[in-house]
């Protein structure tokens, strides 16, 4: 079941300018960026078209004198959108278990992400899915102020972390 949703618009338009009495016609095409919607956020209308119109100006700016004829397509798309979250254990698929090549803690908290940290810093000479492997390593992370299930936006992004 999905609760949010991203929408988003796709726009094309004719414009026409007069040069030298020939008229001339150029197709310019428009996006927005995706908003996100669920039930306590609407779609926010007027942030589409104020990113709408700031696109138009900004083509004008490239050719001046154009002006809309017409808008030749308005597509509104509209998406499920599931937020990556962590979890409980979940088994590595049997073609991935077969290669040796992930390790995957076998933890029945919500501390996955953690255990997984920690099975890169302290790697276990073998049975390395084992949660014993890392239990007396679990102190040496400062996971103060981490919410577990770890959420995508508390890893930093590049730099030190906040864990070591």
């Amino acid at each position: 079941m999905y609760r949010s949703a991203q929408v988003h618009v796709r726009s094309s338009a004719v414009f026409t300018r007069e040069v030298d009495g020939d008229i001339h016609h150029v197709v310019g095409n428009f996006h927005t960026l995706p908003q996100l919607v669920n039930g306590s956020v609407d779609v926010d209308v007027d942030s589409i078209l104020s990113s709408l119109n700031s696109k138009v100006e900004n083509f004008n700016t490239r050719g001046s004198g154009f002006i809309i004829e017409r808008v030749s397509q308005f597509v509104l798309i509209i998406t499920k959108y599931r937020p990556l979250h962590g979890r409980s254990f979940v088994p590595t698929p049997e073609h991935l278990r077969k290669r040796q090549c992930i390790v995957n803690v076998e933890n029945y908290d919500q501390k996955c992400f953690m255990w997984s940290i920690l099975s890169c810093l302290y790697e276990a000479p073998h049975n390395k899915e084992r949660i014993g492997h890392y239990i007396t390593y679990a102190k040496s992370l400062n996971v103060e102020g981490i919410n577990f299930p770890v959420e995508t936006k508390q890893i930093p992004q590049g730099g030190g972390s906040p864990l070591f």
